[in-house]
């Protein structure tokens, strides 16, 4: 994200080589998902080249979706969070009894779901695999986006900042964008950095440190990113309107997918 053209820290993301060769732990190594909604709602299951391997439809979109350890999804919509197969069968729904509550985004990381929320209430809840409430943290702002990190903390985007919580609710930073235009939509947490993606008066992706959020790179697109995971092969993948991108971390797009219905939307990705 450009405050001014900052070759020190441009030049940084040749630090950065290695870190997305960093695979183990990530629930399903050599596939990727992809939420949907539009003319048709579900997710999209599809190898690092793009190539699609299964899909799940579903009675209602997907705001928000995440990989769980048991060959498992969460997803969030409204005041639901649903927890299914990776087959597609719906294994549990969670109906939060306040129906102005809406879930905008959801992490998995061990055996905890964090699930941001805004409507009427705003914060984010802390949840077993099955769904039961262990603990809530209301906040001040509406969260966009939440990656649970690996240091008993969660990372949320809302407006121009990117905040970090630890898992207890306590506020441990808060990186203030200079620009108020930005906006940031996504965050993700992989192999010792957190992405974030922002749209508003720039679009692309940046790449932060886990405990200071300082920028070391940053890779500029042509469009608002609705979603994004890491690769493995020191990349990236990002979602916009009906099509999927593959992105070096350098900015290189490598691939690309459209599908063939215009309204149809990719959102949130998870591995």
């Amino acid at each position: 994200m450009n405050k001014k053209f900052d070759f020190t820290r441009l030049f940084r993301v040749t630090a950065l080589l290695a870190f997305f060769l960093c695979v183990a732990g990530i629930a399903h190594a050599n596939n990727f998902f992809a939420a949907y909604n539009g003319v048709q709602q579900g997710v999209t299951v599809r190898t690092l080249n793009l190539q699609q391997v299964s899909f799940i439809q579903t009675p209602h979109p997907v705001n928000g979706i995440a990989a769980g350890p048991n060959n498992d999804l969460y997803m969030v919509c409204n005041n639901h969070i649903y927890n299914y197969s990776a087959s597609g069968a719906l294994i549990r729904d969670m109906n939060f009894p306040d129906a102005g509550v809406n879930y905008t985004d959801i992490s998995v990381r061990g055996n905890r779901v964090y699930a941001s929320y805004n409507g009427s209430q705003q914060g984010f809840t802390v949840r077993n695999l099955a769904l039961n409430q262990l603990a809530f943290f209301p906040t001040n702002f509406s969260i966009s986006g939440i990656a649970a990190g690996t240091n008993n903390d969660v990372y949320l985007a809302s407006g121009n900042r990117l905040y970090r919580y630890g898992t207890n609710g306590a506020l441990l930073k808060v990186m203030t964008f200079p620009d108020a235009g930005v906006v940031y939509t996504d965050v993700a947490v992989i192999c010792g950095r957190l992405l974030a993606t922002y749209s508003g008066s720039q679009h692309g992706f940046t790449i932060r440190d886990l405990i200071t959020l300082n920028q070391y790179s940053f890779v500029q697109t042509p469009f608002d990113i609705g979603g994004i995971v890491g690769g493995s092969d020191n990349d990236v993948y990002v979602s916009s309107a009906n099509h999927l991108y593959n992105y070096s971390l350098t900015g290189v797009q490598k691939q690309g997918f459209t599908w063939p219905q215009a309204n149809l939307v990719y959102g949130d990705l998870t591995r």
